[in-house]
């Protein structure tokens, strides 16, 4: 072999060795001091990184077993409270099961006084373990706890999360059916065994109140509420009560409740909600003994806001509303005759016509048409028209004075429209129909051209909703441009008229009435000097008529009661929406149980909004369709004040706000009742002073009255007690199955977390942890392969000497 001094390869390869040697050595001690087989991450960093997962995945479950633990805690301090509240209800029922004994001699006001202060004390329990309603826990509750996959839309976060809905778990008596919203009859009218005239039993034996019934022996009573209101057309629920059987205030309660019943089992939406509700009727009893005790029906809903409505005057009598002795207030609603002249004896038409009458009964309007002929006797006429109006639910007839009178069959507002009568035989005006016959027209074209002479004039009048715009009597001119210019000049002088877009054009040398803006209108003409100066025709009795429009409004003898308890925007006055393109929003806002506020805005339009039967239909249907649960819990009903019809809101809910916009139209359009504004609108000031409002302040909902509350005080008031008393043992037993379920849950997935918690402490063990054994003999290796490479290093260093040698012998 060759010796070199420049090079000592023996060396380099001693301390390569050696270095590995101390490498090798450096890193048993570390992982033998450390107790891991990864030290750093250049030690396994495809390890390290599962390592490091499972270690993270280790502490989410940690914390997500105490999560789940501090869940655990608070179900079972609610199910403590709810055990607590079960014996309240017991103690409750040993009450109303005293009181409900006729051989009870005792005081029933005391009796009552301590029944009521249990009822306080559920509520306060209710509240303070936070179910009741609203209250902290009556939630869907979610608590994440940890360990969880995504599989599919599922992702890891919702599989690792328990959930417990206590949503519908709340136990304060509403929910439990011992308090809650309610209608209750005139308070100054017992209908009790012992009211003598007014008693059920005459109520029912009035001739009168049985000749309102649309079919004999049964009586109507009408419910709205979410998702049973005016929806499309009418979709309040009718319940036809059958009387056969019913011979007091006890019997009668049974009966709707039996009608009630078989309402709500019908086949459509309404009656599904209708039966969601769960409104009952009962007897409600004033005062503590027989002697003063005064009885009522009150219907009563623990999770609906809703209002009733007598559909009749039987019904109407039953709800407390009498006229004279056992005699109800009627409910049909019928038109005033102020402004109407006397019906002809005989036609005065040369020639048979053609009248169109446009009929608004709670629904949209409807048109009909009458032909009258030629010297036609007023009977004849009377009855052909009550002939076409039969399948609407209104007659005809004349008063006193020889003035047409409208009625409708049941409590709807009622509008009547005539067109097209140019003898004024019906003592309605003489409107016009269009070339087509129609009612009314967004466009209309004189029979004749203009009868041009400069001194001519002839009066028109404008019929746009129920007003009507007397022009006076225009000047024709000396030719159609001055006629057309004279109309013109008097369409923008008028607000109603300039608000609609009217405007007068030549339409193949005849003028043409039209609106820019899609406004329906009418027309009526009459008093020219020269026939038909215009080109439009003067009816033969033509006369200024006041107003076109009869309208009946509900009034104090059918009342429309809203629920007691519920939420309301309180009274909205309204009037319809006429004017082509005018609109006004309408805004809602509510809170759900969590306090996340949910929102809706629509509009009001002439399309949707003519009168308030449509506009009740298009803000329902809006509030149905959102598709939101907190919003379909307001419902919009038609409501009274001062002899006008109006709107209010109500709601099981809290709390809600609305605002109102403003409609395009101008000042001073409409005439007492509608102010200066279309749509929807809040009143100011009483009297001469009143004014109407709209847009301004934000409506806050406040509570209307107090509801009912299960009561003792009476023997039957006792004996409904115990019956809702019964249905609370239950409603809370389905409550408790929901902690209980949700305890079990929980215990559930504490175990299976603690499972995965110890099973993923393992597996980062097997591949973090180092195996001592192997490393202490590891160590031993590195201690022996560190000695001697230190050594053999020495003597590969010290191999370069032996060329001395070599040297020192030449």
């Amino acid at each position: 072999m060759a010796f070199t001094i420049n090079t000592n390869i023996t060396s380099l390869q001693a301390q390569s060795y050696l270095n590995k040697s101390s490498m090798f050595q450096s890193q048993t001690i570390n992982e033998v001091t450390s107790g891991l087989r990864i030290v750093n991450s250049g030690d396994d960093a495809a390890g390290l990184s599962i390592a490091n997962g499972l270690r993270s995945d280790q502490a989410v479950l940690t914390q997500g077993i105490r999560n789940a633990n501090d869940g655990l805690s608070v179900l079972q301090t609610i199910d403590g409270g709810m055990n607590n509240i079960s014996n309240l209800l017991d103690r409750a029922s040993t009450l109303a099961t005293q009181s409900a004994s006729s051989t009870f001699t005792g005081d029933r006001t005391v009796v009552n006084n301590e029944f009521q202060s249990v009822l306080s004390e559920i509520n306060r329990q209710a509240q303070a373990i936070g179910l009741n309603q609203g209250g902290e826990f009556a939630k869907a509750l979610s608590v994440f706890i940890g360990g969880g996959t995504t599989s599919g839309n599922i992702t890891a976060i919702q599989n690792g999360s328990i959930g417990v809905d206590l949503t519908h778990s709340t136990i304060d008596t509403q929910s439990l059916g011992l308090s809650g919203y309610s209608v209750t009859g005139a308070d100054g009218v017992d209908i009790g065994p012992g009211a003598g005239t007014t008693s059920v039993e005459n109520i029912l034996a009035n001739l009168s109140n049985q000749g309102s019934e649309k079919q004999a022996g049964y009586t109507t009573l009408y419910f709205t509420g979410p998702g049973f209101a005016n929806t499309t057309g009418n979709n309040r629920v009718a319940v036809s009560v059958n009387l056969s059987g019913v011979t007091d205030a006890n019997s009668l309660a049974t009966a709707i409740n039996g009608a009630i019943q078989g309402a709500g089992n019908a086949n459509s939406q309404e009656a599904t909600a209708f039966k969601n509700a769960g409104i009952t009727a009962s007897i409600h009893t004033d005062g503590s003994d027989g002697t003063n005790a005064t009885s009522h029906l009150q219907f009563t809903s623990s999770n609906t806001a809703f209002q009733v409505e007598a559909g009749d005057q039987m019904s109407n009598a039953l709800l407390g509303n009498i006229q004279t002795g056992a005699q109800g207030q009627s409910v049909n609603t019928q038109t005033a005759t102020t402004n109407v002249t006397a019906m002809l004896a005989n036609s005065a038409n040369a020639a048979p016509e053609t009248v169109k009458l446009q009929i608004t009964n709670g629904t949209a309007p409807s048109t009909v048409s009458l032909t009258i002929a030629a010297g036609e006797p007023q009977a004849t006429t009377l009855a052909n028209l009550n002939t076409a109006l039969a399948s609407l639910d209104v007659t005809a007839s004349v008063d006193v004075n020889n003035k047409l009178q409208f009625t409708s069959g049941e409590a709807q507002s009622l509008a009547v429209q005539v067109s097209g009568d140019s003898s004024n035989v019906l003592g309605l005006g003489t409107f016009q129909t269009d070339t087509f016959g129609a009612a009314s027209y967004t466009a209309i074209t004189a029979a004749a051209p203009v009868s041009a002479t400069a001194t001519d004039t002839q009066n028109f009048q404008i019929g746009i909703g129920n007003q009507v715009v007397d022009l006076g009597a225009l000047t024709v001119g000396a030719s159609e441009a001055t006629a057309l210019s004279a109309l013109n000049t008097a369409f923008q002088s008028n607000s109603l008229t300039r608000a609609a877009n009217l405007s007068a054009v030549d339409n193949a040398g005849n003028v043409e009435i039209v609106s820019g803006n899609g406004t329906s209108f009418r027309l009526n003409t009459y008093g020219s000097t020269t026939a038909a100066s215009f080109g439009f025709p003067d009816g033969v009795n033509s006369a200024a008529v006041a107003t076109l429009t009869a309208t009946a409004e509900n009034g104090a003898n059918a009342p429309s009661i809203d629920a007691a308890g519920t939420s309301t925007s309180g009274f909205l006055g309204f009037t319809g929406i006429s004017v082509g393109n005018s609109s006004q929003t309408v805004s809602l806002a509510a809170p759900d149980a969590t306090g996340v506020n949910h929102n809706i805005s629509f509009s009001l339009s002439s399309a949707n909004a003519s009168n308030i039967d449509q506009a009740l239909n298009t803000i329902n249907t809006e509030l149905l369709q959102s598709n939101d649960l907190t919003l379909q819990k307001i419902v919009a009903v038609k409501d009274q004040q001062n002899g006008a019809d109006g709107i209010s809101f109500i709601s099981s809910l809290g709390n809600f706000t609305m605002s109102l916009g403003t409609t395009a139209v101008p000042a001073g359009l409409l005439t007492a009742g509608g102010g200066n504004v279309q749509g929807l609108y809040t009143t100011t000031g009483s009297g001469p002073t009143a004014a109407t409002v709209q847009g301004g302040a934000v409506i806050t909902s406040a509570q209307n009255g107090l509801g009912a509350t299960a009561d003792v005080g009476s023997q039957q008031n006792a004996e409904n007690a115990v019956t809702a008393l019964s249905g609370a043992v239950k409603a809370l037993g389905f409550a408790q199955a929901a902690v209980g379920k949700g305890e079990n849950n929980f215990n559930y997935a504490i175990n299976l977390a603690q499972s995965q918690l110890t099973n993923e402490a393992a597996a980062e063990s097997r591949i973090r942890d180092a195996d001592l054994a192997a490393e202490a003999a590891n160590l031993a290796k590195a201690q022996i392969l560190v000695q001697a490479g230190t050594a053999a290093l020495a003597q590969a260093n010290s191999a370069p000497q032996a060329v001395l040698s070599l040297l020192r012998n030449g």
